[in-house]
């Protein structure tokens, strides 16, 4: 060993030796996991933590251990939630999944029964439906072009021919009250 004494101290000049390498080695571990861990690769931030750990212990450095080992508790902890999250991202995608499937359903099977009943109507009827059906078109067209006392009146006829289609064959009470919502929200931005 070689000794130098500085300014009244007694400072001991060591070679670098295995050891040293080994904690660089150890260190640059470390660091790396921080990176990893920065992109959100927990396994192999845990892999490097796990090589690290495995240094410091050939080395001594128990405190050094410990706080690892509390990292690499974290970071299982990080992935537990993560997977827990995932579960209940995928639970909910699919109850909504459900819910509109429902809707879809019940939408086509009313549009069948409306079918249906459009094919036991006379062709009367049906001529009326087609128009009111074209006049619905037109109305929502205009609408978007801003011209609201036209659609106010392609409204107004649509109630009126819905008026004339028997109850007894086909209740549109519902569809009339819609146009007549319709109607009455138009009159306010004219």
């Amino acid at each position: 060993m070689k000794y130098c004494i500085i300014n009244n101290y007694c400072y001991v000049l060591t070679m670098p030796g295995p050891y040293d390498e080994l904690e660089k080695k150890a260190e640059t571990l470390e660091r790396q996991s921080k990176i990893e861990f920065g992109k959100k690769d927990f396994s192999a931030t845990i892999s490097l933590l796990e090589e690290t750990k495995a240094i410091y212990a050939q080395l001594g450095f128990h405190g050094k251990i410990g706080m690892l080992n509390q990292r690499i508790s974290r970071v299982k902890n990080l992935i537990k939630l993560g997977e827990r999250e995932t579960t209940i991202k995928t639970k909910n995608e699919q109850e909504f999944q459900n819910r509109v499937e429902r809707v879809l359903s019940e939408k086509q099977r009313q549009q069948e029964k409306q079918l249906a009943q459009q094919r036991a109507l006379s062709p009367e009827v049906r001529n009326i439906l087609e128009k009111i059906k074209m006049l619905s078109e037109k109305a929502e067209k205009e609408e978007k072009l801003g011209k609201y006392q036209r659609v106010v009146g392609r409204y107004e006829y649509i109630i009126e021919l819905y008026k004339s289609i028997p109850e007894d064959l086909m209740d549109l009470s519902n569809n009339i009250v819609e146009i007549e919502k319709k109607i009455s929200f138009l009159r306010t931005k004219k």
